[in-house]
């Protein structure tokens, strides 16, 4: 419903001309993954291969050839489903024509919603992508109080289990390895618990790779904190950190925003938008990705349209259509502690 000139909030008085709005931060797996080709269908797939297994045997020297191998025996297919986002908003029609509201100014008002809603949009797009969601058909209609069509989630891609739509769950050779999931608490993670994550994700990549965390506020205080060495007996323990940095500028740095292993790079990126089914589960996930094999495909880019004005004042909305695809999920990790 549009915001009545009577109750608007911002028309000047003595009040500066600007408008505070709370940051939506950064969205940075929208921000790094490829846009990918545009979908022909609601539903969408692309193949998948994986190479064979290494094999020391030798030849005679004579040995004619007489076994072959398809090439092609260990060929899939995955499946992907759209999804549809949008934000409707509407501005009164003395709001927009005759008030001079702070920050905005005069017939501005429409505008201004329309920039808000585009950010809304964006990160309604990133908490879809870092969600746990599965794919759903969409079905029955809106007046029957149908279900609508969703997009796969990184949290249901990065799985070691069947995932619950059966039309595009992942085959079980490209599932995610368990040991390339860790369900520790922040609190308890250890730095040989995230070795051995990345020592998984190089078994089935066969090569060091560096890697994009998108993690949780938990995560990414546990990782600064592997720069801390506790010492003590039994009955007393202390804290120490060693610091290489010059102290004369009396300021010091505590934090991890690359992290190297044997088996692989880690660059970490805080965020706000990933799944969970509690704030203390989302600041605790974190997802290991090479954003090479993360796409989000546009069968509409994010886009306003404006609708028709029946004297209450103008109206309109931004929405998207778009599908998360996941080329390969065996080869990435997650974090997902849950409480």
């Amino acid at each position: 419903m549009a915001t009545s000139i009577l109750t608007v909030k911002g028309q000047h008085q003595d009040l500066s001309d600007a408008l505070v709005l709370i940051e939506p931060g950064d969205t940075p797996i929208f921000s790094m993954c490829k846009k990918g080709q545009e979908p022909a269908n609601v539903l969408f797939q692309w193949p998948i291969d994986s190479y064979g297994t290494a094999n020391t045997d030798g030849v005679l020297a004579n040995a004619a050839v007489s076994s072959f191998s398809d090439q092609h025996a260990n060929r899939e297919l995955l499946s992907g489903r759209v999804q549809k986002v949008r934000r409707a908003f509407q501005v009164d029609d003395f709001v927009e024509n005759v008030a001079d509201l702070a920050g905005v100014g005069k017939k501005q008002a429409f505008n201004k919603s329309a920039a808000k809603a585009l950010v809304e949009l964006k990160i309604d797009i990133e908490a879809t992508m870092g969600s746990d969601n599965d794919s759903v058909a969409a079905s029955g209609s809106q007046t029957s109080g149908g279900t609508a069509n969703k997009t796969r989630g990184l949290g249901s891609w990065i799985s070691n289990s069947a995932q619950a739509d059966t039309a595009t769950a992942v085959p079980a050779a490209y599932r995610t390895p368990a040991a390339s999931i860790n369900t520790t608490a922040p609190a308890s993670l250890t730095e040989s618990a995230v070795i051995d994550l990345m020592e998984s994700i190089f078994t089935e990549r066969r090569q060091r790779r560096n890697y994009d965390l998108v993690c949780g506020t938990a995560l990414k205080k546990a990782f600064s904190g592997f720069i801390r060495t506790q010492a003590g007996s039994t009955n007393v323990a202390s804290s120490i950190r060693t610091f290489t940095q010059s102290l004369e500028s009396k300021k010091i740095v505590n934090v991890v925003d690359i992290y190297e292993s044997d088996f692989g790079t880690l660059a970490l990126h805080p965020s706000v938008y990933l799944g969970g089914a509690n704030a203390t589960d989302k600041a605790a996930r974190g997802y290991v990705l090479d954003m090479d094999l993360v796409e989000i495909r546009f069968n509409r880019k994010p886009n306003l349209q404006k609708l028709p004005i029946d004297g209450s004042g103008p109206r309109g909305y931004v929405d998207a259509i778009f599908g998360v695809a996941c080329a390969n999920p065996e080869v990435l990790g997650k974090f997902a502690h849950a409480s």
